[in-house]
């Protein structure tokens, strides 16, 4: 692996294209990385996008340096290439068995992702093996639709509702307790108050020619200029 965790530390990993990188994605991972008490947040670029097959992704270079720019002042967050490395589909679940393989045993890890992709998790690479490897923990607006979560765990086989009693450490509210995979992963709710904003908004506006302020970090939106991205 690109980066060093020492053993006992609490990794969070938040994936994704990042064609660009936004100011969704630092809150999405800052949300975590405080309600969590996580060490580190790894974010991982995605060098082939299974998602995103046959359609234009700016390359790993570009999309890699972004985000390396956009962490650059950001306490307890790193950029790994380690996507790269991997010929074929960038699919999660090779992701999280080799971070599984190679952190040391005593970590713990956590996979960040918002409850829309997670919405579409059946859709992933043997899905049911993720819960193998990390927890979750699943963006929710805590103002947008309180409990679906647990409506779409509900949905989903292998999962075990919290019990009705409050375990330690966490909320009385059963909404933002830990279901339960039989694999032994367990999925939080993670309340963040989310950015309206998306990477497909952001490469209409530069490809009109228009500010980037306020969506992207401002050495991302000089990059962007300066490469002449998404023109």
């Amino acid at each position: 692996m690109d980066f060093r965790v020492e053993p006992g530390r609490r990794v969070g990993v938040l994936g994704g294209t990042f064609d660009p990188v936004h100011n969704g994605h630092l809150v999405l991972a800052a949300a975590a990385r405080d309600g969590f008490a996580l060490d580190l947040v790894v974010f991982i670029p995605a060098a082939q996008p299974p998602h995103k097959q046959g359609e234009p992704v700016s390359s790993f270079s570009h999309r890699a340096t972004m985000l390396e720019l956009a962490l650059a002042d950001q306490s307890a967050m790193v950029v790994s290439r380690m996507e790269r490395q991997r010929l074929g589909p960038s699919y999660s679940i090779d992701t999280l068995r080799e971070l599984r393989q190679n952190l040391p045993a005593a970590c713990d890890l956590f996979f960040i992702i918002g409850s829309d992709a997670f919405a579409e998790i059946t859709t992933w690479k043997n899905y049911q093996e993720l819960f193998r490897y990390a927890d979750f923990l699943v963006a929710e607006r805590p103002d947008l639709a309180p409990g679906r979560l647990a409506h779409l765990l509900g949905d989903l086989p292998g999962f075990t509702p919290p019990a009705v009693e409050s375990s330690p450490g966490l909320a009385v509210d059963p909404d933002l307790r830990p279901w339960r995979h039989r694999l032994g992963g367990l999925v939080y709710p993670c309340s963040v108050n989310a950015v309206p904003v998306s990477a497909t908004n952001i490469r209409a506006r530069a490809r009109r020619g228009q500010s980037l302020a306020d969506l992207v970090p401002a050495p991302v939106a000089a990059y962007i200029e300066q490469n002449g991205l998404y023109r």
